[in-house]
């Protein structure tokens, strides 16, 4: 096995040679004829020199008994495969959204449009069965998945072993697990148990010793339609980047706002990305932010509480955090990453390595401005054009109105008075 990359400090490049091992976007496959088709992942990183820790949520449409995850992994006996918190993952995803912010009209609207785009490890030893070819390393249940550990020096065997304990294996997919066999790698198989049935997919968390930064698209493949969406965050000593797929960022000069047509900021930014996907043939990696990040932040963004979250009928401990930053810190970079890739792009794994790009805001600016408002104010024209400005289009005026119309009876008391010149006997002339 030969090393991959390391850390060598915040904000510097890591070394990149050979890949060595391969976690997270493991393939949602289904049986053949069911209408499954995954729509979308979001997924979680810890990388440290230790141990890599993914966590993944999965969305798809479709029959959830028809469901079953097969991922690659290294290190196959000492795997831990755990029922994540979804609040973990969603305070990543708002401590990390992009914010836009759709222009103000000058000095009087101050309502700026702002948008976000926003179980327990079993005991058991390695076993074989006895003319299957492939070892089980581990066998469980994990809230209301059943999951499995296994090793084959066999494609064909681990593909039978797969598909007689309920695992789909799709004949689209065989090569590819062929393909990571030769590479001696094991794999984590999951799917739901019976009677569980959840559209979307409770989050795993699977961890592994030592730095795996490279996530196996290739499994993804069979269980997409005509592209897939990925949202991937990463927690590291420093900003992460991916290494053999191209990387972009969204600027202002991509962005432009018409007062004449308003947009949605969510939406400016989803188009300003798809062109940047488009002109990279729908190979993107997106940096939407790489924040520093504490510990403490998470929690309290997670609201865990030191709580425990009933998952699928079973009881697990809300310790996502804690976990995601041992091996870190209590510091860590929070990188986002997003990608809509194309079918014919999941034909490589994603590698990712440190970046030295430095930390990148999530609050995102117009670098263009069209047809803005003129200033509020009397030198802005009539007294209704004043009051239009006042008072934002389908509200009714309220208090705030009246203290509008109250200044403008102030501006225009004030303009006539100083525009009526006065006669020496003190009388104002008409």
């Amino acid at each position: 096995m030969k090393p991959w990359i390391s850390v060598l400090a915040l904000g510097a490049i890591g070394s990149a040679v050979a890949p060595s091992t391969a976690l997270a976007c493991g393939g949602c496959f289904a049986p053949p004829g069911a209408v499954q088709v995954v729509t979308d992942h979001r997924m979680a990183l810890s990388l440290s020199a230790d141990r890599t820790i993914l966590w993944d949520q999965f969305r798809y449409s479709g029959r959830p008994s028809d469901f079953s995850w097969i991922l690659p992994i290294r290190n196959g006996p000492d795997v831990r495969i755990e029922v994540a918190d979804n609040r973990f993952l969603t305070a990543l995803d708002n401590l990390s959204a992009p914010v836009l912010n759709a222009p103000q009209r000058p000095y009087c609207d101050a309502e700026a449009d702002s948008s976000f785009l926003g179980g327990a490890r079993g005991a058991a030893a390695p076993t074989s069965a006895a003319d299957s070819g492939v070892a089980v390393l581990q066998e469980q249940v994990v809230g209301p998945y059943m999951t499995a550990v296994v090793r084959s020096e066999d494609p064909a065997a681990l593909r039978t072993w797969l598909r007689d304990n309920q695992y789909s294996v799709p004949a689209a997919i065989e090569p590819v697990i062929d393909y990571y066999v030769a590479q001696r790698m094991d794999f984590v198989a999951l799917r739901l148990r019976m009677g569980e049935g959840v559209e979307q997919m409770t989050p795993i968390r699977v961890t592994t010793p030592g730095l795996s930064p490279t996530l196996p698209l290739r499994m993804i493949a069979a269980g997409v339609a005509d592209k897939v969406g990925l949202l991937l965050m990463v927690l590291a000593s420093s900003r992460y980047e991916a290494m053999n797929f191209p990387n972009g960022e969204v600027t202002p000069a991509q962005l432009t706002y018409d007062f004449n047509a308003p947009t949605t900021p969510a939406d400016d930014f989803r188009r300003a990305f798809e062109a940047l996907n488009r002109s990279n043939q729908s190979r993107l990696w997106l940096t939407e932010s790489s924040l520093p990040v504490s510990r403490s932040t998470v929690e309290r963004a997670s609201q865990f509480g030191g709580g425990r979250v009933p998952v699928g009928g079973a009881t697990v401990t809300s310790d996502d955090s804690v976990v995601a930053f041992q091996g870190i810190g209590p510091n860590a970079t929070l990188t986002r990453l997003r990608a809509d890739l194309g079918a014919s792009a999941l034909d490589r794994d994603l590698q990712l390595m440190a970046s030295d790009l430095g930390m990148k805001d999530r609050v995102h600016t117009y670098g263009t401005v069209r047809n803005m408002p003129p200033p509020c104010g009397w030198e802005s024209g009539p007294r209704a054009e004043f009051l239009g400005c006042a008072v934002s289009p389908g509200r009714s005026g309220g208090a705030g109105g009246m203290l509008a119309l109250g200044l403008a009876g102030l501006g225009l008391a004030w303009r006539r008075r100083r525009r009526s010149p006065v006669s020496a006997g003190g009388v104002a002339s008409r």
